[in-house]
C-alpha cells in the first residue's frame, strides 16, 4: 500500500466518523490508533457483538474481519496487515450496518 493510499483510507475514516482530525497517530500504520479505531467500530454495534480479526496462513500474510457474536459470523473483509484490514473493516461497517439495522448500537 502506497503512502498516497494510507492517507486517502485516513480522510475517509475522518469523513465518516470514525477518526478525528485531531487524533493521533494513522490506524493504517499505527497500532495504537488501530486499537482505538477497533474500539470505535465495537461501540457502534449492538452489545454482545464483535469485531474479529482472524490470520491466514498463505504466501502472504493477512487478516480476515469478521462480526461475530455467538455462532453468528459475517466475514466483513480481508487486508495483508491487522492494521489495513480492520481500517477497511471501517469503511465497510456503515454498508453492514445499513443492510443489518438490527446490529446497530
Amino acid at each position: 500500500m502506497t503512502e498516497h493510499e494510507r492517507q486517502e483510507i485516513k480522510a475517509k475514516l475522518i469523513e465518516l466518523g470514525f477518526w478525528g482530525v485531531n487524533d493521533l497517530g494513522n490506524p493504517v500504520t499505527d497500532r495504537y490508533a488501530t486499537d482505538k479505531l477497533h474500539n470505535r467500530m465495537e461501540e457502534k454495534l449492538t452489545p454482545g457483538f464483535a469485531v474479529v480479526s482472524t490470520g491466514f496462513v498463505s504466501d502472504i500474510p493477512s487478516r480476515q474481519i469478521h462480526i461475530v457474536r455467538g455462532e453468528f459470523i459475517y466475514p466483513i473483509t480481508i487486508g495483508d496487515t491487522h492494521n489495513e484490514a480492520i481500517c477497511l473493516a471501517a469503511l465497510l461497517l456503515p454498508e453492514f450496518l445499513r443492510q443489518h439495522p438490527e446490529y446497530a448500537a
